[in-house]
């Protein structure tokens, strides 16, 4: 009994602990999309905690037990929300793209269709059917956080956020302790009718407790909220410079302006650092707050890009193939140099090239694509 003492303390711990970290989020950022997806999380992951008591009622002694009743079927659809909105939040906060890729939101629909067919109209006769409503979800699931974490860690090293470099990790760990955990080894791995199950779903409850519960005591409001609007915002405001910073900035100035450090391939922020005469962490620092750039990727795209240009509008270059001008700015695939000079220019190189120049102009400073 006192087990089930204790089990039942930590459901209700991380219901309690959710809730306030998701209302923590919503209430300082009411009205960003970011904001409003992680209390939708926070939530189902409440509703995941009642249902679960419900589900395992038969390994839980009947004094500790839940009667949900009609409402089983709206929290199972609710939890298994959950890890196709951390994807599509993953997205928002590190993917810095402009569009979610639709394939993946099909595949999610998919998913929640058969998750209501096998909840509310499973065959009850036969193997397969079963089994296949039960494999589909969850390997659609497994797919939906691989691509979070693929978001998560792709272009940590580039990214001149701190803010939003700490919340890479917090995510990291919470795909490894929780979505993971309970898309694989609760519905497939470990079997549903074992007492297994249940121990296996107590262990994973109690790692993302322990995490949400870090959060909440360690982190300011700043800390969980600050990377929430990182991805929306190209510019940021730039801050006076220091003397110290000030002559950092002017040494990086004329790497870029004079040097065309940003012509070497395989240029990295370490690299720069170095040039600069600066720790890694301070050069990430200076680009941030005194360039306007959130991502190392993307400032590189933009100096390569604009010089990209002017060589794109040089009468003389008329006759230099873009694959020779992508080359000789720092790009090493065409493909990249393509998707780059779109997502700044809104046209091909080509297309660019062939307007005339009172149509178009460079790139503006800090409106770069965010990956390279």
């Amino acid at each position: 009994m006192g087990w089930s003492l204790l089990f039942l303390a930590i459901d209700i711990a991380s219901i309690v602990s959710s809730a306030i970290f998701g209302a923590r989020v919503l209430l300082r950022r009411t009205r960003l999309a970011n904001a409003q997806l992680i209390a939708l999380i926070a939530f189902d992951s409440i509703c995941y905690v009642a249902l679960a008591r419900y589900d395992y009622r038969h390994w839980i002694p009947a004094p500790y037990q839940i009667d949900i009743g009609a409402w089983a079927g709206v929290l199972n659809f609710a939890r298994n929300l959950t890890p196709g909105l951390f994807m599509v939040l993953c997205f928002n906060l590190f993917a810095d793209a402009t569009r979610f890729p639709r394939w993946l939101l099909a595949l999610f629909v998919v998913q929640m269709a058969v998750e209501v067919i096998a909840y509310w109209g499973a065959p009850q006769s036969g193997a397969l059917i079963p089994l296949a409503l039960r494999l589909i979800p969850s390997v659609l699931q497994t797919l939906f956080v691989g691509a979070a974490l693929y978001w998560t860690v792709a272009n940590w090293a580039a990214d001149l956020l701190e803010a939003r470099r700490r919340a890479r990790v917090i995510i990291t760990i919470i795909i490894g302790f929780n979505i993971v955990g309970s898309s694989l080894l609760l519905r497939v791995l470990v079997s549903q009718n074992s007492i297994a199950n249940y121990e296996t779903h107590l262990a994973l409850l109690a790692a993302n407790l322990a995490v949400t519960l870090v959060m909440l005591i360690c982190f300011t409001d700043e800390d969980l909220t600050a990377p929430l609007e990182a991805a929306k915002t190209r510019r940021i405001v730039i801050p006076p410079a220091t003397v110290e910073a000030s002559d950092a900035l002017a040494r990086l100035r004329d790497l870029l302006d004079d040097e065309h450090v940003y012509r070497r391939p395989s240029l990295t922020l370490k690299d720069l650092a170095d040039l600069v005469g600066l720790p890694e962490y301070r050069m990430r620092k200076l680009i941030n707050e005194q360039l306007g750039y959130q991502n190392f990727n993307a400032f590189l795209h933009d100096y390569r890009i604009r010089e990209a240009c002017r060589q794109l509008r040089d009468p003389r270059m008329r006759r230099i193939p873009i694959l020779t001008i992508a080359l000789s700015t720092g790009y090493q695939s065409i493909n990249t140099f393509n998707r780059g000079f779109r997502e700044i220019m809104g046209m091909t190189p080509s297309a660019y090239r062939a307007v005339e120049p009172t149509e178009t102009s460079e790139p503006a400073a800090k409106t770069s694509p965010q990956s390279a």
